[in-house]
């Protein structure tokens, strides 16, 4: 299930233990042993740092809270803009390919400058590759972002002359698929929760500073064991045009729920984590964008735990006081009572929702987590056991809700994201209180081609019957909505799913 590699948009290439922290739960599924790794650009050599002062450095009192608006470093930009910018910091080394989606939501060609780079090998200096691209009005095109650079991690950054550019990446390896938005925006903070490092699990947290100023940053991880602060993490330096990949299983050993923090002394940067689950027919991986930020509301358009998948949120409290969380739910019809935890301070809980008691089976829901302190949110879904592969996958909750989206697909003619990809589902939650219409265009047509009513506080799912294929979709609606898009091949929904564009103007 390797993915194509392409060298221009749409033209083929021929290269082809510390203080006091946890968990709380109902229900999970996990795994046992440790990954190995090393910083491929810098700090290679140190040994975990448990002083309070520097766990209380790490992790401020105040934590930055998202603003209203498109604010989970995603967003298109208006059509009319002189230039926008797109940041994909991959990171996923050998393990997978990857595969960079452009798609032109306005009515003309947009052109552009790509920028690829790979961390030093040994004492040598960073790779660099440019490019310039042309996206097609109303089109899309694809790109391999490895082209011209040595084998192993990578980052991309993207200018265009102009807005309406949504730009996405897939990764495709032995252990399955995963598809995550680049970054329209750098940030002084980047939030994970999820991850693990027990058993086959590798998990990479890739640093790009796409900026013309050096980046110092500090990276913490929140563990079922506790805080874990590494003094190689501390003070870190990202040059300016250059991408830091780093195993994080050298530092936080079989660690079952982790969360990570990567927060800049001086600077703003770009922070993705690729997971890889399990091996084989039995495993998966997932590629995400970091959240720009803590918030205290948190969304997921579609959530089904079918019948012996396991379906997992991870709630991540980074600050130093418990955060009380309310997960309430929205159905197509009928409802369910809300399910509230405590999340200790700098800990991590995880709500297993499929083993949850009250909860639906089967059938589709949105999840709306609203908690009293600034915390992140991460999902993952295992699917029931003999599922095809993939059978794994987790997804970052988003804190934007707006009335327009544009819903990439999952590859372009010719050059999917992996064998067969395609989109099984899109999903529409409504978190408001007053219901809303929402029609819904396959990109480069006039006219919608369906028209529907979301409930307040529920959801409407289109099925592979109304979507299919690898077409972008324009998501426009009479109040602000959340959407969420399921492709195939995957062993359950959820498994492969990711959020669409807030578009601009």
């Amino acid at each position: 299930m390797t993915a194509p590699r392409y060298a221009a948009a749409g033209t083929p290439s021929a290269d082809g233990g510390s203080p006091a922290g946890g968990r709380e739960r109902t229900s999970r599924h996990s795994t046992a042993r440790g990954g190995r790794g090393r910083w491929t650009a810098l700090l290679v050599v140190a040994v975990p740092v448990v002083a309070v002062a520097v766990v209380e450095a790490a992790f401020p009192a105040s934590p930055a809270v998202l603003s209203p608006g498109p604010t989970d470093g995603v967003s298109v930009a208006a059509p009319g803009s002189y230039s926008s910018s797109a940041f994909c910091a991959g990171g996923t080394g050998t393990a997978a390919a990857t595969t960079i989606y452009l798609t032109n939501t306005t009515a003309r060609s947009v052109s552009g400058v790509m920028t690829a780079t790979a961390p030093p090998v040994g004492s040598g200096a960073a790779s660099t590759a440019h490019r310039t691209i042309s996206v097609p009005a109303l089109g899309s095109a694809a790109v391999n972002p490895a082209s011209g650079l040595p084998g192993g991690s990578n980052a991309s950054m993207f200018t265009f002359a102009g807005g309406g550019i949504a730009v996405n990446q897939v990764v495709s390896g032995p252990n399955g698929w995963s598809t995550a938005p680049c970054a329209s925006q750098t940030s002084a903070m980047w939030a994970f929760a999820g991850g693990s490092t027990t058993g086959g699990n590798l998990l990479t947290l890739s640093l790009l500073n796409p900026t013309a100023t050096e980046a110092v940053v500090n990276v913490s991880f929140l563990t079922d064991g506790g805080v874990v602060v590494p003094q190689a993490y501390q003070g870190l330096t990202v040059p300016p045009g250059q991408v830091v990949t780093d195993n994080v299983g050298d530092f936080v050993q079989n660690a079952n729920d982790i969360a990570t923090v990567v927060t800049a002394q001086t600077g703003t940067l770009v922070s993705t984590e690729f997971q890889q689950w399990s091996s084989g027919a039995s495993g998966g991986l997932s590629l995400r964008l970091g959240s720009p930020g803590l918030a205290t509301t948190w969304q997921f358009a579609q959530t089904t735990a079918m019948q012996g998948a396991t379906v997992d949120f991870y709630l991540a409290n980074p600050g130093n006081v418990p955060a009380t969380a309310t997960m309430t739910f929205g159905l197509s019809s009928g409802s369910v009572e809300p399910v509230q935890t405590v999340v200790a301070p700098r800990s991590v809980s995880v709500m297993a929702t499929s083993a949850t008691p009250g909860l639906p089976h089967q059938v589709p829901y949105a999840v709306t987590v609203v908690a009293d302190q600034p915390i992140a949110v991460g999902r993952s879904v295992l699917a029931p056991s003999g599922s095809a592969p993939p059978v794994w996958g987790s997804s970052p909750g988003t804190v934007t809700t707006t009335g327009r989206w544009v819903v990439p697909g999952p590859g372009v003619p010719g050059a999917p994201g992996t064998a067969g990809a395609a989109v099984h589902s899109l999903a529409v939650a409504d978190p408001g209180t007053s219901p809303v219409q929402v029609s819904i265009t396959r990109l480069g047509e006039r006219h919608p081609f369906t028209t529907f009513t979301v409930p307040s506080g529920g959801l409407s799912v289109l099925g592979a019957n109304q979507v299919a294929g690898l077409a972008p979709y324009i998501v426009s609606s009479s109040g602000p909505v959340n959407v969420e898009e399921d492709s195939v091949p995957a062993g359950t929904p959820g498994v492969v799913s990711s959020t669409g564009f807030p578009l601009s103007g």
